[in-house]
């Protein structure tokens, strides 16, 4: 059996790396939606540690963020938490993170590198977008607001463009709501809600909107 050949038939494990500040049930619907169009063996929650586009400091600590991904995720047996990048130091490059998780899951698994319209739309300037573009390890999944149809011809010949359903929720807006007392209710998970009520977090302004 030829390389390409071997590597089609191994199970599929998508990435859905982001911040997840939080995680809400756009992620989730996404995720499952993934699973099932493209017959993945199970989905990664790859949670930024040092996001280059995004100022660290504004983030909730990368182990409230784990914690809300695993209350998210714990009724779900084909998702699981990546612990990549709880240690990582300096920014998190995601040429960097597909080598490393090719390294760590490539012989076991087909792997699949998610990223939303806003980010593909992007992509030049992310740290050598051609090696990611050559990698053929890139979905791309609809998001609310962003038109694939300016998507560059030369990049959409080198990703999978997959629909997913298009929910229009935001973790910027969950932290907003938050910060005015108003409902997130079927916006996160009850579990997430609970905890972000109990550690009182978003209650100050993140610099984002």
């Amino acid at each position: 059996m030829t390389s390409d050949r071997r590597k089609q038939a191994l199970p599929g494990l998508g990435i859905l790396g982001g911040t997840f500040d939080p995680v809400h049930n756009g992620h989730l619907i996404a995720a499952q939606a993934l699973l099932d169009k493209l017959h993945l063996s199970r989905i990664l929650f790859l949670i930024s540690a040092h996001p280059p586009h995004k100022d660290s400091g504004e983030l909730s600590s990368w182990d409230d963020r784990r914690q809300m991904v695993t209350l998210a995720i714990q009724d779900n047996e084909r998702f699981e938490v990546s612990e990549l990048e709880r240690t990582r130091s300096g920014p998190s490059y995601t040429f960097e993170t597909m080598e490393t998780l090719r390294l760590q899951y490539g012989r076991q698994y087909r792997l699949l590198f998610i990223v939303g319209a806003d980010s593909i739309l992007e992509i030049f300037t992310w740290r050598q977008p051609e090696r990611l573009l050559d990698s053929g390890m890139l979905v791309v999944i609809p998001r609310p607001g962003f038109d694939l149809g300016n998507l560059d011809p030369k990049v959409k010949e080198k990703v999978t463009l997959v629909p997913t359903p298009l929910v229009d929720i935001s973790s910027s807006d969950i932290r907003r709501r938050v910060r005015q007392q108003r409902s997130i209710r079927y916006l996160v998970p009850p579990a997430v809600e609970n905890y972000i009520r109990r550690n009182k977090l978003y209650q100050q302004p993140d610099g984002t909107e």
